[in-house]
């Protein structure tokens, strides 16, 4: 009697040993992956507006920085010697208006005393012609004077913008792409020394191969998955040129963030695109085994375990999508390593 027990209770544990779960047949999206690279469309080069030799740069490739933050300074050497010149030039122009002025008031003065004498005849009118002309000669080395002063005080503005151009700011708040220069190599107007990505305007782009294509349209849905972040971002596909790399025969196609959160220029990204639908089975991620390097499931049907090979075709949330199984069927969770086909339970 106490051996007939000990039988029935082994008997219990072994089918009650076993979780399982019903695979479920189920519409899936077939999604595929693409090799994504988050980047700025906005990408400005950085140059100096003045010759000279790079002094110092704060910032290095990969560096965030602010609108308004210094990014390098020139050598303003001979920006200070144009700025000496420019001084020199205005102290001489002012002194020439002066002059001009003081000769034009003593002219006039001439030209007031020879008009009284003229109106009662006591000088002729040719002597009262020549105070009016010289007196407006004067007038007109007034206004040329006051002509070179203005051009003198450009000069002077000019080198005072020259000293401000060499200190080089940010226009915007971006990210440092590129670092095209180093410290006491010569920096040349309209050649640039950085390049900057704006961190508020970003996409991701990806190349999708010529079967593909055809299942990408303007305005469909699509998810990026950036790693570094471990996070999931909702984009639309908003460019696909149509035309394709004759080396690699793929498309380029970008993507727009509904939000940019945390994401920066460079990033390593994968675009995931819904590119049909299909009808599969559902079975728990924990259903999953393998024999013989055959994967598979184990479904129990009247109290026996039967090793039933399926194909993977999809994942979704915990379960994943396979075919090999008609729906319905009840899989055997966390199947032991021991477990063979056709095992009673």
């Amino acid at each position: 009697m106490i051996k007939k027990l000990a039988l029935l209770s082994v008997a219990v544990a072994s089918v009650f040993a076993f979780e399982t779960a019903l695979a479920q047949k189920k519409e899936i999206n077939i999604k595929k992956e693409y090799v994504a690279d988050i980047y700025s469309p906005k990408q400005i080069m950085i140059a100096t507006r003045v010759m000279g030799f790079i002094k110092k740069i704060n910032v290095e490739e990969g560096d965030v920085v602010k609108k308004g933050e210094e990014l390098f300074v020139v050598d303003p050497s001979d920006i200070y010697s144009m700025l000496s010149q420019a001084r020199g030039a205005l102290l001489q122009a002012q002194s020439g208006v002066l002059m001009a002025e003081m000769a034009y008031a003593d002219a006039k003065k001439d030209y007031e005393r020879f008009k009284n004498l003229y109106s009662h005849g006591a000088v002729s009118k040719r002597d009262f012609e020549k105070m009016k002309l010289m007196m407006n000669i004067r007038k007109k080395q007034v206004d040329m004077a006051k002509g070179m002063l203005k051009q003198a005080q450009a000069g002077l503005n000019m080198a005072q913008n020259q000293l401000k151009y060499a200190k080089v700011k940010s226009p915007i708040d971006g990210v440092v792409t590129m670092k095209m220069k180093k410290v006491a190599e010569m920096a040349l107007p309209g050649y640039p020394v950085l390049v900057l990505s704006d961190i508020h305007d970003l996409k991701a782009k990806s190349f999708v191969k010529e079967e593909d294509i055809d299942k990408f349209k303007l305005g469909m849905d699509v998810k990026i998955y950036v790693p570094s972040l471990k996070k999931y971002y909702d984009a639309k596909v908003t460019t696909v040129i149509p035309s394709a790399d004759n080396m690699t025969h793929s498309y380029l196609v970008k993507y727009s963030f509904k939000k940019i959160d945390g994401l920066l220029p460079g990033m390593y990204a994968k675009a995931q695109v819904v590119i049909g639908k299909e009808e599969a089975v559902l079975v728990p991620f924990s259903a999953l085994t393998s024999r013989s390097g055959i994967v598979g499931v184990f479904v129990e049907k009247d109290s026996t375990a039967t090793f039933v090979p399926v194909k993977q075709v999809a994942q979704e949330k915990d379960f994943i999508a396979v075919k090999g199984l008609k729906g319905g069927e009840r899989v055997i969770l966390y199947p032991p390593a021991d477990l063979i086909d056709g095992q009673k339970l």
